[in-house]
């Protein structure tokens, strides 16, 4: 994992005491968390605000916290930073609005781009029937909401942003093999029920329309949206299993993971990990989140 700064100087290994990169089906997609042993000159350069190019991505800081365990090397003296950093061409739609953002028959595209995204375009971009995002409110919160609306899910790869809907997850090629008992099962019916809700609305003559009612379960009113909506919200993506695999930076959020006597499953989240510590023990892994979907 190659980590330069703004000024194009790479940060040397052994000032890394661990880097994970994120990679998720989230509106923002791209994450990077660190923890970097730093001298004066460097401290400079890891501010928020600052960008670090990490693996051929450009990631915008936003947080950061120092470390105080200051220690001498020669005649220099190292403390240390713990920064979070978002991927810099869709970094600003996690920050709240001064001004709102409303807009009928658009596209995904048009709507990161009315929030400051500043990436080419989407693979497979679709037509969005309403978006709003009022002053004070976060473009990436309302722009889930639509995702979710629309059944897909929005990811990064190979330096372009994809929408999948959910369906279409699962017809691509896996990624990788894993045996069933290389892995963390998670089950979670009865929290599936209590937390994922059923919608309904009203149509233009004043019937109740519903989503999934199959089973009991909370239900909401959310005005002016159709019976296929109302379905969506209902579909996800839920937690299967945890995997811990060997590093495999290739494997990103979306991706379809194949599992020895089950089902094949989505990567909700990667995370990427570096670490080499305080006690220079390196240790590089993967750790997976696959899920399956469910109209739990």
């Amino acid at each position: 994992m190659i980590i330069a700064t703004e000024k194009g100087e790479q940060i040397r290994g052994d000032l890394i005491i661990s880097a994970v990169i994120r990679t998720g089906l989230v509106p923002v997609p791209v994450t990077f968390e660190a923890q970097i042993r730093t001298d004066d000159a460097l401290a400079a350069q890891l501010v928020e605000g600052k960008v670090l190019t990490v693996s051929g991505d450009t990631f915008r800081i936003i947080k950061i916290n120092p470390v105080e365990n200051r220690v001498s090397q020669g005649d220099r003296n190292f403390g240390g930073v713990s920064l979070i950093a978002f991927l810099d061409n869709c970094a600003s739609i996690a920050f709240k609005r001064e001004r709102a953002i409303i807009k009928t028959k658009t596209s995904l595209m048009a709507i990161y781009k009315a929030a400051g995204a500043t990436f080419k375009g989407f693979d497979s971009d679709i037509t969005i029937p309403a978006f709003s995002c009022f002053v004070g409110s976060t473009p990436s919160f309302e722009i889930a909401r639509v995702l979710q609306e629309e059944g897909g899910e929005v990811r990064w790869k190979n330096g372009k942003m994809q929408f999948f809907r959910y369906a279409d997850l699962f017809r691509q090629k896996a990624m990788l093999k894993i045996p069933n008992n290389a892995s963390d099962d998670v089950k979670s019916g009865f929290l599936e029920r209590h937390e994922v809700p059923s919608f309904y609305s009203l149509d233009k003559n004043g019937n109740v329309v519903s989503g999934n009612i199959s089973k009991a379960r909370a239900r909401l009113f959310i005005p002016n949206k159709n019976a296929q909506q109302l379905q969506n919200m209902t579909r996800c993506l839920v937690h299967k299993k945890k995997s811990k695999v060997t590093l495999n930076m290739n494997i990103a959020g979306g991706d379809v993971i194949e599992v020895d006597g089950a089902s094949p499953l989505v990567v909700i989240t990667a995370a990427h990990v570096v670490e080499t510590g305080d006690n220079g023990m390196a240790d590089q892994y993967t750790k997976l989140w696959l899920g399956s979907l469910e109209n739990v």
